[in-house]
């Protein structure tokens, strides 16, 4: 996320790394299969940008231990997480914004970038992302998008939030981000999506919800009825007792320089 948004996820650290989803093998090993073909022989490095709480960082390391990771933010408390969470510190975190980061030309065979791209100022972006590139090395923004279409309840869930958060918009993250890459300089650049679905309770869903920095100010603008009205319409689509389902599609983009 840039500067401007660097409070946007102030204080939801600990409910943003329990209740927000992983990301599904598949799209994990494809991000590795890029890093391998990135790095050959050599030791291979990723720098994590936007990490957050290190949550794509931290998966990614199970798969790839061999090599070096990287993860950098620009909120505090999102990144005083992560390194709680590293609890081995197999991890190198670093404060900074997207668009300034702080490490030499060259520096990374594979760049990551995980539910953050929508904060960036993605042409000042791309062009430090080749900066500290590797020659052929690869970009990846990875997102996990809920499937709206077809779901009575999500679009229920959806216009909640549009309701009470007049900034909000259920498309605000579909950005062609491979047509993007092209445009700055990347080549092969292309997008692959893997369908899967996530079960959790009644509750696990609103924890879910409030680990968004969009429902926070939904929640902020209407004085709590959002959390009233949620209530009402998982009532109304699943039975007290009846785990949620919801389809995702996790989408994976990447370009190399």
């Amino acid at each position: 996320m840039n500067v401007a948004n660097d409070h946007a996820f102030s204080g939801l650290q600990k409910i943003y790394d329990q209740a927000r989803p992983r990301y599904p093998l598949d799209a994990l090993n494809h991000i590795v299969d890029r890093l391998a073909a990135s790095r050959g022989a050599e030791q291979g490095g990723l720098l994590d940008v936007g990490c957050g709480t290190g949550i794509l960082t931290r998966q990614l390391l199970e798969l790839s231990p061999g090599s070096k990771f990287t993860g950098c933010d620009v909120n505090k408390d999102m990144l005083s997480q992560a390194k709680a969470m590293d609890k081995a510190g197999e991890i190198s975190w670093h404060l900074s914004a997207a668009e300034e980061l702080p490490f030499k030309d060259n520096a990374f065979h594979l760049i990551t970038v995980a539910q953050a791209a929508q904060w960036f100022d993605r042409p000042k972006f791309y062009k430090e992302a080749r900066r500290v590139l590797i020659s052929q090395g690869c970009l990846v923004i990875i997102e996990n998008n809920r499937q709206l279409e077809g779901s009575a309840f999500m679009h229920a869930y959806e216009t909640l939030i549009e309701t009470h958060n007049s900034g909000y918009s259920r498309d605000y993250r579909r950005f062609d981000y491979a047509q993007e890459m092209q445009t700055a300089g990347f080549a092969k650049a292309d997008v692959r999506r893997f369908p899967w679905s996530r079960t959790m309770s009644h509750q696990g869903f609103v924890e879910m919800a409030k680990s968004s920095s969009k429902v926070q100010a939904a929640i902020k603008a209407s004085n709590g009825v959002f959390l009233n009205e949620l209530d009402q319409i998982l009532q109304e689509y699943w039975a007290e007792d009846e785990q949620i389902v919801i389809d995702y599609s996790t989408q994976v983009f990447s370009g190399h320089k």
